[in-house]
């Protein structure tokens, strides 16, 4: 059996990227004097806001394996996150705490704090909304609250499964 070489990815990088995509989303709905139409770029932004998150989550987990793991438990992990659920708290603590219970413990601490808990899902209850033809208003503040946790919550797990290596 042969084994592809191993493709080298800037994980965080594409991570940065995807934020400040939804970021131009975020500020051409703030720009935009038509109301109909900012109404739809910021459920646009809801939507990808939710789907950073476990997109952000996969390729974590996929840079952690490829730095920590043999081959076998590597092709097996990167399986199983094409089978993430969505990232929920619970989901998102679920995950977290099947690497490290020191993390998850880190993870849960932030989500108790200032309804971080409440806010990410109200984000995933959002997005679930919009995905199912319901609607959803979602104004500049509740987006701002919305993106302020998808990113923190993002570089808090980045720390943990992506760290960066001391010079």
């Amino acid at each position: 059996m042969t084994r592809r070489a191993a493709r080298f990815v800037d994980r965080r990088s594409t991570i940065r990227k995807q934020l400040a995509e939804i970021d131009s989303i975020i500020l051409l709905a703030g720009e935009t004097d038509e109301l109909v139409a900012r109404g739809y770029l910021e459920q646009f932004a809801v939507v990808r806001l939710s789907g950073f998150i476990e997109s952000s989550v996969g390729h974590m987990v996929h840079g952690y394996l490829e730095e920590n793991a043999a081959y076998r438990v590597r092709s097996f992990g990167k399986r199983q996150t094409e089978r993430l659920p969505s990232m929920s708290p619970e989901n998102l603590e679920q995950l977290v705490s099947s690497f490290d219970s020191d993390w998850a413990a880190t993870l849960t601490e932030y989500l108790a704090r200032d309804e971080n808990r409440q806010t990410l899902s109200n984000l995933i209850g959002a997005r679930h909304a919009l995905a199912h033809g319901s609607a959803t208003n979602v104004s500049g503040s509740l987006l701002r609250q919305y993106h302020r946790v998808a990113e923190s919550i993002v570089q808090l797990l980045e720390d943990m499964f992506l760290p960066l290596k001391k010079a």
